[in-house]
């Protein structure tokens, strides 16, 4: 009996941590909440084994899956905000020690960027962009991806003006009416995006799991469209979540409760 209430309460504060992250993140750039999976438990076999007549012996957490649902692009001002609309994801790689692009490359969907007073187009931990830089194209593998760089001046003329299509090809305007192409972005998919591992801020790394990235360029078939001046918002929806939360906590209250009336039962039953 102990350890069937124990183990509802285990996976009620399993869920809790879940929601609590999930809310606090409401607000947060392209975050992707998680949601919780349970199953029973049994003295032998597995859940999909047992007999649908087996008398349970508790709960567990059978998984907790990262939602891969879109989020809805809300205007950011900003030509280097880039909101996603579809699948896929920007590369990015981390400085090195001595401030240039290190070998470590992530993927993700948070789109803030800006300039860096070199002109590269880097993210707000520091993270460079990465793309096919001069004429664009599509790069074999992410190894091959060099970080985008806005020039500040061309033949004599100063950089006026930045565009990034729907398709990720960047063209700076430079002067009246000189324009150059500065490169372009190249999006990731994965054969699993759910195996990616979470490094840090809505950040994931390739793992055997998520297999290898699949590189393309947006609006081709099987990749999403990149917009400029746009931002993917998180995809919690903060009423689900505190009516779940909700839920957790009764389900928590309800085992307590369990636990007290089995302790006091057998306090009167050992006097």
């Amino acid at each position: 009996m102990y350890g069937t209430i124990l183990s509802g309460m285990t996976t009620a504060m399993h869920a809790l941590g879940v929601i609590s992250n999930n809310i606090a993140n409401t607000g947060s750039t392209a975050f992707q909440k998680s949601d919780t999976t349970f199953a029973d438990l049994f003295s032998s076999g597995t859940p999909e084994s047992a007999s649908r007549n087996s008398p349970g012996l508790g709960s567990m957490v059978e998984g907790t899956r990262r939602s891969q649902a879109q989020g809805n692009l809300v205007e950011r001002e900003g030509v280097l905000n880039l909101g996603i609309s579809g699948g896929g994801m920007f590369v990015v790689a981390r400085p090195d020690a001595n401030g240039g692009v290190g070998p470590s490359i992530a993927y993700t969907r948070v789109g803030e960027f800006s300039l860096d007073a070199e002109g590269f187009i880097r993210s707000t931990d520091g993270s460079y962009l990465l793309g096919v830089p001069g004429e664009g194209g599509l790069a074999s593998a992410p190894s091959a991806l060099g970080a985008l760089q806005i020039e500040p001046s061309v033949e004599g003329q100063k950089l006026t003006g930045v565009s990034i299509g729907r398709d990720g090809l960047i063209v700076g305007t430079y002067g009246g009416d000189l324009m150059k192409s500065i490169g372009q972005i190249n999006i990731a998919n994965f054969p699993n995006a759910m195996g990616l591992r979470n490094v840090s801020q809505s950040r994931f790394e390739q793992t055997n799991d998520s297999g290898e990235a699949i590189l393309g360029i947006a609006t081709t078939q099987g990749f999403g469209s990149v917009n400029s001046g746009k931002l993917e918002a998180s995809n919690v929806d903060l009423t689900t979540e505190l009516t779940i939360m909700l839920r957790a906590q009764q389900q928590f209250s309800g085992a307590a409760k369990m636990l007290q009336a089995n302790a006091d039962m057998l306090e009167k039953l050992t006097r």
